[in-house]
Order: structure tokens, then C-alpha cells, then sequence
């Protein structure tokens, strides 16, 4: 726009001000005639106002440098180019360049193979790694330990996070990171707890439960571990068929939005022929807890751990040992409780006796008890059996089937228990197998106020399984029954 153009457009801005000023003036004369301040008034109106006006005239009219200044300038029209969608989209869904891995040390595991899965190729962070005592778990891989790590595009970590979980119930659970800072590495350790849900699943049986489980999306784990929540009631002839319902409610557990790992089972129940049977998961004293009823009783087959009174343990479970009659070196894979001659000796599990005999160069008069698919218990060396212990015969936990003796190869009066799983001797002072019977009177209380919730969604779930889809025989039926008689 030029100077002459600029100058034309001030002073018509300036005129159309003036007119409003004097109409305004014209409306308020008699006022202003007639008020005791009318020569202040008069005064800034024709002193003021002219000299605004000029200083407006002024600036409003540009300098000659100016002026100079502004036929020099030159206008540039230029197109802005617009960025093609395609490009756009890319810039949106092109992933960040850290990106997070995550991985669960397996059996056998290396460092290296950990690594790979991670998709980390950091020889810094390994030699830093291999000499750290907090690391350990990873240079010396523990399985079952949870691993992430936020990575960048060149597979360089920037940092490494082990998840520990307590072994122990006075343990807590840490969680050990490793956190590039330039050409170092810094490590910590803090505790964590796993942020949990609990997810809810039910069908109906088809097949065997744990097939009908996974069938309607129950992890592998969790539905491998619905017979043991069960377990009494199943070695007590429960024969679960097709066509019963089951209902499962358990934990998935998240760490950092991350799914790591399902938890325990909370709660199974399973309806057989019109009966319902429920299991509940419950603290007990011990590190990983049980399942009980809510009367407080365990819904598992536990076992005794020293099925004999009065004693004490002359003779461990040992990969080793110099037999003391015979001075020859072998295995003795059992657990030699010695006791007065004639104490009595208990049936350490619900079971039935699976063998009755006498070995006069081993165990002398002996039993075994089978307890379910895949423990069995051995009773030896007793002075005699018990009335009534024949094959075939139902033992209950705590029954009295013998008494402490010294027949077969024994210096003196003793009872040799042996655990076996999957035909496998164990040591039954040390292996992880439910002892416990009863709940305590606090431990109940906490179970019933744990499951209150637990038994709602069952009964939700009940409720939906309740009403299920006609099958087409059915479905056909009750047309015919709806139809109006011709």
C-alpha cells in the first residue's frame, strides 16, 4: 500500500472520530452549560482535543526516511507447501525409538539367551551385570524370574529391571534396576508389589475339567491346578463327569501396565449332579497358603509329617548312608523315626492300602497306602499290623493301622517312613505337601471375610450358566408345545 493510500485512510479514521466527538458534544451541551465545573470542562475540550488530534495527524503521517525506507521494500508472494498425508501417517505410527521387552528366565537359561529375548546387544551391560552381587539373578539365572527392559532402536538398554519375589513370608518382594547414565551404569535395589485383577471363567465339563477349563480361556497353569483345589473331594469318589458346571475366579498380576504372570486361584466351585462342591484360597501360616472350605477345613489331602507317637528322628532321608546292619553304603531314601516298641502308627493321609506284606531282609511287616494318582506312603518295620489292614481297605488321615517294631533288617524299635511321588521317594520333613487340617479360629474368620465377594461372583456366574442355549431337539420341542391346537 503506498504513502498517499496510508495517509488517506489515518485521515478519515481521524474525521470519523471527530464527527462522533461532536455529536456526542451537541447531545451533552446543556449539561455541560449548566454544571459548576463547565470552564474545566470547555477547558480540555478546545485545549486537549486539538492538540490529540494533531499528534494523531502526526504519527499517523510517516517520516520522509520513512517513506525511503518503504519504497525500498519489496513484496514476496510464495506458496506454503502442504505435507502429503502419507508422510503425516508415517510421522504419527512410527514407533518411539525406546521400546520395552520383556521376558520370564526359563530352565537352563544363559545370560546371553536372556539377552537375545530381550533384544539387548550391550557388551557394557553384560560386563557390568556379571560383576554385580544384586544382579546375580541374571548372571546366574534363577528360573522364573521376570525381566524388563526398556531398549533403545541400536539394541543398547538404557535401563533393566529384575522383578524378585519373596521366597520366604518374612521376605518381601524387590525389584533390582539397572539404569545407563552415559557411559556408566548405576544399580538399585526397592521393594515392589505386583498390581493385581482378578479375572472370572466358567463352563461346562466336557471331556475332563482341565481340557473344559482351557476351552473357555483358563490359562494352561491355573486350570492344571483346578483338581488340587479339589483335591479331598476327588480322592473322596468325586467322579467328575460331563455336563457339570464349574466356576473359577484368579489373579492376573501386572507390573508397570505389563501383564507378568497369573497368580494363585481365589476360589473354584464345581456343581456334580445337583451337589455343590466350593474351595477357597486362604492364608495359613504357611509361605504359599492352602484351600479350605468355609467351615475351615483344608480341601486338600494333607498329610502327616511324623505318623507316629512319641517320636523322634534317628535316621534322615539321605542320598547316602552306611547301613547300620549291614555296613553296606546305599541310598536311604526314607525317614527312620525310632519310638517305644508297640506305639501306635498312623495312616499319615487319607488313602487305601495298596499293599500289605513281609520282607524278612528289608522293611519286615509292612504297609503301603496309595493316596491318590501320584503319592503313595510306606510303613515298615512295624511289630505288627493293625486288625482289619488288608488291600482294598480306606484309611483316613490319623487312623491307627500298626505299631512301632523292630521286624526285618533293624538294630532296634523304629518306624521307616517313606513319601513317594510319582513312584519317587521324597523327604517328607522337607517337601512342600499341605499339612495342615483346621484353620484357626483367626484364620477362618479372615477366610470368611476373603471370600464374601468371592462367593457373590460365583453365585453372578451360577446365575449366567443357568440359563443356557437350547440345544435344536430342545429348541424344536418347545415351539411345538408353543404352537396354538388346529
Amino acid at each position: 500500500m503506498s504513502a498517499p493510500s496510508i495517509l488517506a485512510k489515518n485521515l478519515r479514521a481521524i474525521g470519523q472520530g471527530l464527527c462522533l466527538v461532536v455529536r456526542g458534544c451537541a447531545h451533552s451541551w446543556s449539561t455541560v452549560v449548566k454544571s459548576p465545573y463547565r470552564k474545566l470542562v470547555l477547558g480540555i475540550t478546545f485545549g486537549v482535543l486539538p492538540a490529540s488530534v494533531a499528534i494523531a495527524t502526526y504519527t499517523a503521517y510517516p517520516s520522509d526516511d520513512e517513506q525511503i525506507a518503504r519504497s525500498l521494500q519489496t513484496e514476496i508472494v510464495a506458496p506454503l507447501p502442504i505435507p502429503a498425508i502419507a508422510d503425516q501417517i508415517t510421522v504419527v505410527t512410527t514407533p518411539s525409538a525406546v521400546t520395552t521387552h520383556t521376558t520370564m528366565i526359563r530352565v537352563n537359561d544363559t545370560l546371553g539367551a536372556i539377552f537375545s529375548r530381550l533384544n539387548i546387544e550391550d557388551a557394557a551391560l553384560l560386563r557390568f551385570i556379571r560383576g554385580q552381587t544384586l544382579a546375580q539373578p541374571l548372571s546366574t539365572p534363577r528360573e522364573g524370574v521376570y525381566v524388563q527392559a526398556k531398549v533403545t532402536a541400536n539394541q543398547k538398554a538404557q535401563t533393566l529391571k529384575i522383578f524378585l519375589e519373596a521366597r520366604s513370608a518374612n521376605q518381601q518382594n524387590s525389584v533390582v534396576t539397572v539404569t545407563r547414565r552415559g557411559d556408566r551404569f548405576v544399580i538399585h535395589s526397592e521393594p515392589f508389589v505386583y498390581e493385581t485383577q482378578q479375572a472370572m471363567r466358567a463352563g461346562i465339563v466336557k471331556g475332563n475339567l482341565i481340557d473344559s477349563a482351557k476351552a473357555v480361556g483358563v490359562p494352561d497353569e491355573i486350570a492344571k491346578r483346578m483338581p488340587i483345589a479339589l483335591e479331598r473331594a476327588i480322592n473322596n469318589g468325586l467322579d467328575i463327569t460331563d455336563g457339570d458346571d464349574f466356576r473359577i475366579i484368579f489373579e492376573r498380576q501386572f507390573m508397570e501396565g505389563d501383564f507378568v504372570r497369573n497368580g494363585k486361584i481365589l476360589a473354584v466351585s464345581l456343581t456334580h449332579q445337583g451337589k455343590n462342591y466350593e474351595s477357597f484360597w486362604a492364608e495359613d501360616g504357611t509361605r504359599n497358603g492352602g484351600f479350605y472350605n468355609l467351615d475351615g477345613t483344608s480341601s486338600r489331602t494333607t498329610f502327616i509329617r511324623v505318623p507316629v507317637e512319641g517320636a523322634r528322628v534317628t535316621s534322615s532321608f539321605m542320598p547316602m548312608r552306611r547301613h547300620p546292619v549291614t555296613g553296606v553304603l546305599r541310598p536311604h531314601q526314607g525317614t527312620d523315626f525310632g519310638a517305644p516298641r508297640g506305639n501306635k502308627i498312623f495312616a499319615a493321609a487319607d488313602g487305601v492300602i495298596s499293599r500289605r506284606s513281609f520282607d524278612k531282609r528289608g522293611f519286615g511287616n509292612y504297609l503301603m497306602i496309595k493316596h491318590d494318582d501320584s503319592r503313595t506312603t510306606l510303613y515298615g518295620h512295624m511289630s505288627r499290623i493293625a486288625q482289619g489292614m488288608k488291600v482294598g481297605t480306606r484309611v483316613k488321615r490319623g487312623q491307627v493301622i500298626g505299631y512301632v517294631g523292630a521286624t526285618g533288617l533293624a538294630t532296634g524299635p523304629h518306624l521307616h517312613y517313606e513319601l513317594r511321588v510319582n513312584n519317587r521317594q521324597v523327604n517328607p520333613l522337607k517337601t512342600n505337601i499341605p499339612d495342615k487340617e483346621f484353620l484357626t479360629s483367626e484364620e477362618k474368620q479372615q477366610l470368611l471375610a476373603d471370600a464374601r465377594p468371592l462367593v457373590t461372583r460365583l453365585a453372578m456366574l451360577n446365575r449366567i450358566q443357568s440359563v443356557k442355549p437350547l440345544t435344536g431337539s430342545e429348541a424344536v420341542a418347545q415351539q411345538n408345545s408353543a404352537e396354538p391346537p388346529k
